[in-house]
């Protein structure tokens, strides 16, 4: 009869324990396996998309039946910057399910105990977060872009009577293309807060004051002082859906778009020293 020592079977254990660590795209792949598969995920993006479909016709709908109505200077906007009224009102109110998502994605982690599994598998952390909002990204980045496309079409046939656009023009194209990066940097701007707060009903009260609330009251400072502020916020990055011909806006679409980038830079730098210096 032949016996196994003890030392025998720690070295066959030792000779099949895998020795590959996940890479980013091993990452990516289990991040999206997670959001596929979570119920919220596709409810939250169904909700994006009758949000941004439902605003972008009621408001082209209530300009376009009003029209005549309107004072000179409303329908001089109205034609400077048509792209702007078919997509910002969308834009704007679909941010909501987008900014909901965005906290869910990481505060479900935190309040079911799942984050000890994710980091156990991935010691790295700021790899794992960064490959939940690779994945994230993609996700919603995909979808808005799918339905910027027909609320363009939607919007552009209803105020055709009174404004012409054209799918083809660069300034649309630029601007259906913003209509994505805006839901994408909402994403990301939420992800980041639920990272930093680790609670969902916290995190989701603090996007949506950040992206709704903060504006209005900032808005009642006297002078271009509260104007230009609640515009640097994240919700007044809407602007980069516009035709950029509008006077009335207080920054162009390019700065826009860079107040939006450094919102995510900031907060994104931030959730990502978070995770890496607490506990889990």
């Amino acid at each position: 009869m032949t016996y196994v020592t003890s030392a025998a079977v720690r070295t066959e254990h030792a000779a099949v324990r895998p020795t590959h660590r996940p890479g980013f795209t091993d990452l990516m792949l289990s991040e999206w396996t997670k959001l596929k598969t979570l119920r919220s995920t596709w409810w939250s993006l169904a909700a994006m998309i009758v949000l941004s479909l439902g605003f972008t016709i009621t408001a082209c709908a209530v300009y376009s039946s009003k029209f005549t109505r309107l004072d000179p200077a409303t329908r001089t906007q109205f034609r400077q910057d048509t792209i702007g009224l078919i997509l910002q009102p969308g834009a704007a109110f679909a941010g909501l399910a987008v900014c909901v998502l965005g906290v869910l994605v990481i505060g479900s982690e935190y309040t079911t105990g799942m984050i000890r599994a994710t980091m156990l598998a991935a010691p790295r952390r700021t790899s794992a977060l960064l490959a939940k909002a690779a994945a994230f990204s993609a996700l919603v980045f995909v979808v808005a872009e799918l339905v910027a496309v027909p609320c363009f079409l939607i919007g552009s046939a209803l105020t055709s009577a009174h404004a012409s656009t054209s799918i083809t023009d660069p300034i649309t194209i630029r601007a259906i293309l913003a209509f994505g990066l805006f839901m994408t940097a909402l994403g990301l701007l939420a992800l980041s807060v639920g990272t930093l707060v680790r609670h969902l009903a916290a995190g989701i009260s603090l996007i949506l004051a950040l992206q709704f609330v903060l504006p209005g009251v900032l808005s009642m400072i006297p002078g271009s002082l509260g104007e230009h502020l609640s515009n640097a916020l994240p919700g007044g990055a809407t602007v980069m859906m516009s035709s950029g011909h509008n006077s009335s806006n207080v920054y162009t679409p390019l700065q826009g778009l860079l107040i939006l980038l450094g919102w995510v830079a900031v907060l994104g730098s931030a959730a990502l020293v978070s995770i890496k210096k607490r506990d889990v």
